[in-house]
């Protein structure tokens, strides 16, 4: 790198998450398809990614369903969801019955704070709240209660890219390791 490469914050370290926030960590990336077959045919010949119908939890459909939602990875697909551990980067696959839904990040925010209020910060940088299903399958109204692996919000940043907001269910413990990151 060029000693006159210029940052936004050229004196600030690289942030480290705090003991307790995992605010903003990728979780998986979320991909959608029209035609499973050609989608599967494309992604295991060319890159040999593994593929696994997603559970429930994930994906809100039921298992045999004509469209399933699917975990991909570079190998073996499991259902971990972790798309942090090396060689398995994960993603996530959803039919789209419309417009193909934009390639982005789901993106987990924090815990302790209201869905709104993370949510309006994020207006408050220039992001939009996606509510139109024609703009997003994913979309959907606003609700903290509902504890799930499915997005809980589509945030379009300012570049348009897509962010898959999700909310950990209050049931984590941080006792529990979850991944090498949580190790303290």
């Amino acid at each position: 790198m060029s000693e006159k490469a210029i940052y936004p914050n050229p004196n600030r370290a690289p942030k480290k998450f705090t003991a307790k926030s995992l605010h903003g960590r990728t979780r998986v990336m979320i991909f959608s398809y029209k035609d499973l077959h050609r989608f599967q045919n494309f992604y295991i010949k060319v890159f040999g990614w593994d593929m696994i119908e997603a559970p429930i939890a994930l994906s809100g459909i039921p298992a045999g369903d004509s469209h399933p939602g699917m975990i991909i990875a570079t190998g073996p697909a499991q259902y971990d969801y972790e798309g942090v551990t090396p060689g398995h980067m994960n993603a996530y696959v959803i039919h789209a019955p419309g417009a193909l839904e934009k390639i982005g990040a789901f993106t987990e925010i924090d815990m302790e704070a209201p869905l709104e209020e993370t949510i309006h910060k994020m207006l408050d940088h220039g992001a939009k709240l996606v509510l139109d299903k024609n703009v997003s399958t994913l979309a959907k109204p606003l609700d903290d209660s509902k504890q799930s692996w499915e997005p809980h919000a589509v945030i379009e940043d300012p570049a348009g890219n897509h962010l898959y907001l999700w909310k950990c269910p209050s049931s984590r413990t941080w006792d529990e390791l979850e991944t090498e990151y949580d190790i303290p």
